[in-house]
């Protein structure tokens, strides 16, 4: 039996909104101008907890029939960074958002015990633009809360239970010489990074042509550049976000290590300040902070459809029936969402091919209640890396005092596909009988509460945009660039950062190609 059963999404579940529960919530309606409609106000942000950001008073909302400067769609960092700067510049601004939440990947489990992130975790920091952002606000960030405890893993891999201390010399470890202490969860961050010739350079050089030669699959790249065998590269493709390494573009993962290291630099270069942090209360709240300083605030619940560009303005139409009118427009949909979107005139060929060719890494969580402490019963440690279809599992210590709160199975890349042919009850229940089968004395210790995924939610896309081979050649230089009146924006158009850094950088591009187009 699944109580407290809910499925989310920052994403999940087969809701168009991300949020389904054994009793649906019922959307927040506006009352007033549109049925249907809902605005986050003040009473919403309370409720959250934000404190003083929260305090602000958020006006009403103009007509849709009137006519914007801008209308923004999409209510994550992108779409709401872009949205406040054009405010500061004294335009009249409308941001749509098409779940019935603010903040899009970035999303707080608040009704999980412990308040885990779903995605966005850490702001690194090198994460200028945010965490001016959240200083502005008057939104207090803090030293992080990890998603699980560093410590207290084993390794179940080819069916055998392997302990970090036997790993060094165990007859399953395929590496050799000092590479053997490399233990199997890491070895895709230390792996993927050596000999990187992306390492100490600009960050936008991952674009320029010199490199192109990189634009291979990854398992390819790691054969002939570091030197690996099949089997040290199927470990690493245990936690791998994008589909399976020999359909990711070597480029991608160069550069997403790459930026790590300039992240990791910065951090270095500050020892009196953490190498990371995040949002107190939960990193959701930020983008509702964000949210609540417009001055017209975020209509949720406007699934946007379509875009007629006429010259002089921009026809938004919704899947209500609603229509939204601006001089401009600044679209952060995720390209996976813009493939069911119509746009008049038609986009440039080679832009529509990357809309529809260019994916996102997937991933599916499972979190648990812990009804009983299983590692007790068992004597093992609590969390398991594994190459088994949970992949990762881990009791989450995010208490006070550092006891545990709650439970994740966390599986990505090429194993998440299947659950595309599931409901969430079935993603739970199948995940918790693999769970069983690896470490019996699970059973009865976990009781499923949420089923979380990007990939599965209408309006997302999966956890963040990857390259395939030969993608970054055809189409990296190029994503940037309007479309008539329309600018694009999201973490998959940056330049430079990636994550949650890299939608706040693409926000702030796509603003100011607005405002020198006047």
């Amino acid at each position: 039996m699944l109580s407290a059963w809910k499925a989310a999404s920052c994403c999940s579940g087969r809701s168009n909104q991300g949020t389904s529960k054994m009793t649906q919530p019922t959307p927040r309606s506006s009352g007033n101008l549109w049925p249907n409609d809902s605005r986050f106000g003040r009473r919403d942000f309370l409720k959250l907890g934000l404190g003083s950001a929260a305090t602000a008073f958020l006006p009403g909302i103009a007509a849709a029939s009137g006519r914007y400067d801008a209308v923004v769609v999409g209510a994550g960092l992108a779409g709401l960074h872009a949205a406040m700067l054009l405010e500061e510049q004294g335009l009249n601004v409308i941001t749509l958002e098409g779940r019935d939440r603010i903040g899009g990947r970035v999303y707080t489990l608040m009704d999980v015990p412990g308040k885990p992130e779903a995605a966005g975790e850490f702001i690194g920091a090198n994460y200028a633009r945010m965490i001016n952002a959240a200083r502005r606000l008057n939104v207090d960030l803090v030293e992080p809360n990890p998603l699980a405890p560093s410590s207290g893993w084993y390794y179940r891999i080819r069916g055998t239970n392997i302990m970090p201390d036997e790993w060094p010399d165990h007859e399953l470890n395929p590496l050799s010489g000092d590479d053997r202490e490399i233990l199997p969860n890491r070895l895709l961050f230390t792996l993927s990074h050596r000999n990187n010739p992306l390492s100490g350079r600009p960050l936008d050089d991952w674009i320029r042509p010199e490199f192109r030669k990189y634009d291979i699959p990854q398992d390819r790249y790691l054969r002939e550049h570091v030197g690996l065998n099949d089997e040290t590269i199927r470990l690493m493709n245990v936690v791998l976000h994008t589909d399976h390494m020999s359909n990711t573009s070597a480029l991608h993962e160069c550069r997403r290590y790459a930026v790590g290291e300039f992240n990791r630099s910065v951090a270095l270069a500050q020892p009196d300040k953490p190498r990371s942090l995040q949002v107190k209360g939960g990193n959701s709240l930020l983008p509702l902070a964000m949210a609540n300083s417009l001055k017209n605030g975020v209509l949720t619940n406007k699934t946007v459809y379509a875009f007629e560009d006429r010259g002089n303005e921009v026809m938004v139409r919704c899947a209500d029936g609603t229509t939204y009118r601006a001089r401009q427009v600044v679209c952060s949909m995720p390209y996976p969402v813009m493939r069911r979107v119509k746009f008049w005139p038609r986009l440039p060929e080679s832009f529509a091919r990357a809309v529809d060719q260019i994916d996102y890494g997937i991933s599916i969580q499972v979190h648990f209640l812990i009804k009983r402490k299983y590692w007790e019963d068992d004597g093992l440690p609590s969390n398991i890396w594994s190459d088994a279809p949970f992949e990762r599992f881990a009791a989450l210590a995010r208490g006070e005092n550092g006891e545990p709160t709650s439970a994740i199975a966390f599986i990505n890349g090429d194993e998440a596909y299947k659950y595309d042919l599931m409901t969430d009850k079935e993603v739970a229940d199948y995940t918790l009988r693999e769970l069983i089968k690896v470490r019996p004395a699970i059973e009865g210790a976990l009781e499923p509460i949420v089923v979380q995924s990007c990939h599965r939610d209408v309006h997302g896309a999966g956890d963040w945009v990857f390259w395939r081979p030969g993608q970054v050649t055809e189409f990296a230089s190029r994503m940037r660039e309007p479309h008539g009146n329309i600018h694009f924006c999201g973490e998959h158009t940056a330049l430079m950062e990636r994550g949650m850094e890299g939608a706040f950088e693409s926000g702030e591009r796509a603003a100011l190609d607005l405002l020198l187009r006047g």
